[in-house]
């Protein structure tokens, strides 16, 4: 029987603007910079999901 892929990984942020390397090290990705749009962005390479922590609201801090 095939396995089912683990989900992928939320982590809770406290700004719109956040980056992601996979958190591998040389096994991650390249660094890429991503801004939340309604409160959640995910990784083009990993699929890892960022999410503003509740409580917060969206500042751009422009």
């Amino acid at each position: 029987m095939a396995q089912t892929p683990a989900p992928p990984e939320t982590v809770e942020v406290e700004t719109i603007d956040v980056s992601c390397d996979g958190g591998g090290g040389a096994l991650g990705h390249p660094k890429v910079y991503l801004t939340l749009v309604d409160g959640e962005v995910e990784c083009p390479y990993c699929d890892r999901k960022f999410v503003l922590k509740s409580g917060l609201t969206p500042d751009g801090g422009h």
